[in-house]
């Protein structure tokens, strides 16, 4: 009888503390309902302030009025039924660079938690900033003599100046360079800001002749800071702009030829013995596109001048077995006297004729050379510190070795070459610029390769 009426008590308080108990439960499931109702609209406000920076951010060179009523839209439509009015502002960070903020607020009704008055409604708010980073960017252009008349050269002084408007030339914008390149290099438009109208004058009085010395310096330091390699020398362009700590800056060189590279620069010694054996000339040489007529000849230019050939070497028998450095017409002689017929590599291992160094003056020894300095230069140019730089590279035509070495410049992922440990590039092979140019096509094909340049130049934005 004691074991009896002892179970029937426990069941009574059972009922008791589950009766106490109950709503406290009730309450906490209605807790976790209405957190996890919060937690969801925080995640739509999240993701709708991103979207709206970002696209508020791209459109800035529209104005700010398109640009903010353009970021509204896009919050809209990110966050669906009812979205709360977002705050967009363009304020500055302590650099003077351009920000784009977005900062919204939804008032969440509670359905469990209301019963406390102070938490009847809720609210969730989201900002998100986006720094436009400073550009910092060359662009690098072929005028070499394939260009013209007309294997591109109207395409691209059509679309030059439509890719830098692209960008803010406002004073306290981003800065760009132009270099351009044929048998020599110039810097035709210094690092600056604005930078129209000189971009755009130095397009217009592009001349297409000469070779193609797209190379950049290599291993070793450039050997002109007015006429050099033009991959160092928009390296040197972009270097020549401070970056303060923690500033967001972004730089970029965009190389475009039409073919593959296949000139050199070096100082060489030809002064013979009468002559001071330190004293050097500095002398471009290659000039020659592909196989056929001119290969395996080597040009000799003064890089002084956009297409002055001193001479043409003539590898073997059957031609000249010297060459001259100067325009008197002086022959090349060591100080031994004889006459210079080899250059020495800074490509390792044997040339590209599987002799040993020094390498015989080839076509095919001067544009593996070239190559392989250029692959230096881009290197050293994605491994910058503390900010790495981004190539493009645009090839009008489908040249595959040109594609190739173009892509790996980039550090295209196409690339056989990738390095994932460096900053990604893109290459952009313009076809319709090809054999017999269809000039329309070409030009729509190119503008819209230098565009995708220009978004992913401003989309690269630090949040």
């Amino acid at each position: 009888m004691r074991n009896t009426s002892i179970g029937k008590g426990d069941r009574g308080q059972t009922l008791v503390v589950f009766a106490l108990v109950l709503p406290i439960l009730i309450l906490f499931a209605g807790l976790a309902l209405d957190v996890g109702h919060l937690y969801v609209i925080k995640a739509q406000l999240s993701t709708s302030v991103d979207a709206a920076c970002l696209t508020g951010m791209k459109n800035l060179t529209l104005g700010q009025t398109t640009a903010g009523q353009l970021a509204a839209n896009m919050f809209q439509a990110n966050f669906g039924p009812n979205p709360p009015v977002p705050t967009i502002t363009f304020p500055s960070d302590a650099y003077g660079d351009q920000q784009v903020k977005v900062t919204a607020t939804a008032n969440v009704n509670t359905l469990f938690m209301r019963y406390l008055a102070q938490w009847a409604t809720v609210p969730v708010s989201d900002t998100a900033v986006a720094t436009r980073g400073k550009l910092v960017m060359s662009i690098v252009l072929d005028r070499s003599g394939s260009m013209g008349p007309d294997g591109g050269e109207t395409a691209l002084k059509t679309a030059v100046p439509i890719f830098v408007d692209s960008f803010d030339n406002t004073t306290g914008g981003d800065k760009i360079a132009m270099i351009t390149f044929s048998s020599n290099a110039t810097v035709d438009a210094a690092m600056n800001n604005p930078f129209n109208p000189a971009i755009d004058n130095a397009v217009a009085n592009m001349t297409a002749n000469g070779g193609t010395f797209g190379t950049g310096a290599g291993t070793q330091p450039i050997l002109s800071t007015t006429i050099g390699a033009p991959l160092s020398l928009a390296q040197l362009q972009n270097d020549s702009v401070t970056i303060n700590p923690g500033q967001n800056v972004v730089k970029v060189v965009v190389y475009f030829t039409d073919g593959l590279m296949n000139t050199v620069q070096d100082k060489i010694y030809c002064k013979g013995p009468t002559g001071n054996p330190t004293d050097t000339t500095l002398i471009n040489y290659g000039g020659c596109d592909a196989t056929g007529s001119c290969d395996p000849q080597v040009a000799f230019m003064d890089p002084t001048q956009a297409n002055n050939v001193w001479s043409w070497f003539y590898p073997g028998t059957g031609g000249s077995t010297y060459f001259t450095y100067d325009g008197a017409g002086d022959r090349c002689t060591d100080i031994s006297n004889h006459y210079v017929t080899k250059f020495t590599p800074q490509q390792p291992g044997n040339c590209e004729d599987g002799l040993a160094p020094p390498c015989q003056f080839s076509r095919a020894n001067v544009t593996y050379e070239a190559k392989y300095r250029a692959i230096q230069t881009a290197i050293a140019l994605r491994t910058e510190s503390p900010v790495p730089t981004y190539i493009f590279t645009i090839l009008l035509g489908t040249d595959a070795e040109a594609t190739d070495l173009l892509e790996q410049l980039a550090n295209d992922p196409r690339s056989l070459s990738y390095i994932p440990s460096q900053v990604q590039g893109e290459f952009f092979a313009i076809s319709s610029c090809t054999g017999s140019v269809n000039l329309a096509n070409c030009k729509t094909e190119l503008n819209t390769a230098f565009e995708t340049i220009a978004t992913k130049v401003r989309l690269r934005l630090t949040q």
